[in-house]
């Protein structure tokens, strides 16, 4: 069984007086499984968020499903909203006129944790996010990536089966997002957890994602592994260091480059660093002839990888 399942999700919102119609998200449909961590990646307003609301029960579909651990969300939304974390708006969950433990404690007494099991969470979420030492400090006087954890932790205090993630180490330190990283995987990885997190860090799904679904003009066009996706774009990179002075302006209308990026250049010293993206490598001495000439002289090239952020911005783009 699916952790989660979307079918055929649709949201469309109306305006009341113009009779116009905006679709948000339109029919997505996806599996999410145990323990596995899924990055929804998508420009502004692509309709990531209002799948996160719709998952949340925060907002109605128009049309489609919602399936927590086999449960329609409509049928009983209160007992499929217990197995649901979530961190929607960064570290303003929290309560910052109250302590660490106060909060952990609060929100424990809100999602119907008690006693000694909520004794043994909160200890267990303060370890493991490192905060035992500001457990009795005020949430406002805490830095913003111990907020950030704070918030994390607070989404994992009724031990949900499914944690929702937004943006979860935007604006922390090298320190706090490498914690937060190594939190969520170890949540996913050892205790079964199931994590749907947004982000435009696209380092942080291709480093713990273990899938990536885009969404663009709330459509899912693309749904695989980064690993996957960046090798089956069919597309050759290179990064081409030339002497001399050049003009590439002209490149961009020749049919053997997909694209043609200034990375840098350096006028005093008349040379540039140009990135070429070829639809085949056969295509690699046709574009060495052309970058020859008189004055322009080749000093270096080098295949490239494509990045998660490439397949993206080219994906989005078409």
């Amino acid at each position: 069984m699916y952790s989660i399942e979307l079918k055929n999700l649709t949201k469309e919102f109306r305006h009341l007086f113009r009779k116009q119609r905006l679709v948000a998200v339109e029919n997505i449909s996806l599996n999410i499984n145990k323990g596995e961590i899924l990055g929804l990646l998508g420009p502004n307003g692509a309709g990531k968020t209002t799948i996160v609301k719709m998952i949340c029960g925060l907002i109605m579909p128009t049309r489609g499903q919602v399936l927590i651990n086999g449960q329609r969300l409509e049928k009983d939304r209160s007992r499929a909203l217990t197995q649901i974390g979530a961190v929607l708006e960064g570290s303003r969950n929290s309560l910052w006129s109250m302590t660490v433990i106060q909060n952990l404690t609060y929100f424990g007494y809100l999602k119907h944790v008690h006693g000694h099991v909520l004794k043994e969470r909160c200890n267990a979420l303060l370890d493991l996010f490192q905060l035992e030492h500001k457990r009795d400090d005020l949430v406002k006087n805490l830095s913003k990536g111990m907020k950030q954890k704070l918030a994390i932790a607070l989404a994992f205090i009724n031990d949900p089966d499914l944690v929702l993630l937004d943006e979860p180490t935007l604006g922390l330190d090298v320190h706090g997002a490498r914690l937060v990283k190594e939190c969520i995987v170890r949540l996913a990885k050892q205790e079964n957890k199931t994590v749907l997190m947004t982000t435009h860090q696209m380092d942080v799904v291709e480093e713990i994602c273990d899938r990536v679904a885009i969404i663009n003009q709330g459509r899912l066009i693309a749904l695989d592994s980064a690993e996957k996706l960046c090798s089956a774009f069919g597309r050759e990179y290179y990064e081409v260091r030339l002497k001399g002075r050049f003009d590439t302006s002209f490149l961009k209308a020749l049919p053997i480059f997909q694209d043609v990026e200034v990375i840098h250049s350096d006028a005093e010293k008349s040379e540039s660093l140009i990135r070429l993206v070829m639809d085949r490598e056969d295509c690699l001495f046709e574009a060495i002839e052309f970058l020859r000439g008189d004055s322009v002289r080749i000093l270096s090239m080098t295949k490239v990888e494509p990045t998660l952020e490439d397949i993206f911005v080219k994906m989005v783009e078409a």
